[in-house]
């Protein structure tokens, strides 16, 4: 069976939590539907979808039985010499299946009706 390589750009347009990949020691993971079930939650799997996640899952520690349940989530490589363009690439988290921030709501809530406010008292 050939490897697939997978180029950074691709790597990091799976960032949420309906579509997730991981690079963890060069090779690229779909944990998609792993994600909710990762015992760590999901918001840590969401904070390194679609990066490289290799630090973090080293120093975590994961044991054997979590090896192997990564390995039968694996679908190819990072292709060799782009690990630097994935760092720079690094995405904010999708928010396009998930729950945007509240901060985000905040803002488009209130901040326009203060505005209203403002402009109603302005012309009386």
């Amino acid at each position: 069976m050939s490897v697939k390589y997978f180029e950074p750009e691709e790597i990091v347009e799976h960032n949420n939590s309906k579509d997730m990949y991981m690079v963890i020691n060069g090779k690229v993971y779909d944990v998609s539907n792993f994600a909710d079930d990762h015992p760590g939650g999901l918001d840590i799997m969401l904070d390194y979808a679609g990066q490289d996640a290799t630090k973090a899952y080293q120093d975590i520690g994961h044991s054997i039985a979590a090896d192997e349940l990564l390995e039968e989530m694996y679908i190819g490589d990072l292709k060799p010499g782009t690990e630097e363009r994935l760092k720079e690439l690094k995405k904010p988290r999708s928010f396009d299946n998930d729950t945007p921030p509240l901060p985000l709501l905040i803002a488009l809530i209130v901040l326009p009706a203060i505005a209203v406010i403002v402009f109603v008292k302005l012309n009386k």
